[in-house]
């Protein structure tokens, strides 16, 4: 299964986007935004999916994810260790994406061409540490209430990577371009 992209990914208020590199307006990736919320809650869905766009929903608002992307030939296995949330379709109009998050953030991170062109993918995400990660930033939060900006960055810092996100994508239906 070959990885396409891995990395540690800084969030915007703890959100984070594989994208269509062509959904690049807010009005591109609203309905995702609209996708994630659950009527009559606060909360929001963890991981929601429309259109060209997947928006995941991290542990907590200053945690870094440790996020893979891997591009497959077809529908996988949802195995262990992750914890596998329902599978979800992106229709991709140039089927090359990228990983978005804090806006004022220029990431440098490569786009994936997915190989098979525009069209509707398959896409499952799996995750696991969520539950610690959302334990330490507490305990994070509480030490540092009257720490200084370094061991407050030095704090928030420490829990890079302990929430892991694994993303695939599959082709389901090809597009004509």
């Amino acid at each position: 299964m070959p990885t396409m992209l891995e990395t540690v990914l800084p969030t915007d208020n703890g959100l984070f986007l594989l994208r269509d590199v062509a959904a690049n307006t807010a009005d591109d990736q609203r309905a995702a935004f609209q996708a994630s919320r659950i009527p009559g809650s606060r909360a929001g869905r963890r991981v929601a999916a429309a259109g060209p766009v997947l928006l995941v929903r991290c542990a907590h608002q200053y945690t870094r994810p440790h996020v893979r992307v891997d591009v497959l030939g077809g529908t996988p296995d949802d195995d262990g260790p992750w914890q596998w949330e329902e599978r979800m379709r992106l229709v991709l109009p140039t089927g090359v994406v990228t990983l978005d998050a804090d806006p004022t953030m220029m990431l440098d991170l490569p786009h994936i061409d997915l190989g098979a062109g525009p069209g509707s993918y398959g896409l499952s995400v799996g995750h696991v540490g969520r539950a610690e990660a959302q334990e330490a930033a507490r305990e994070v939060a509480e030490r540092t209430i009257t720490a200084s900006l370094e061991e407050t960055r030095t704090a928030w810092q420490s829990l890079d990577a302990i929430e892991r996100y694994l993303i695939r994508l599959w082709p389901l239906e090809r597009h004509p371009s």
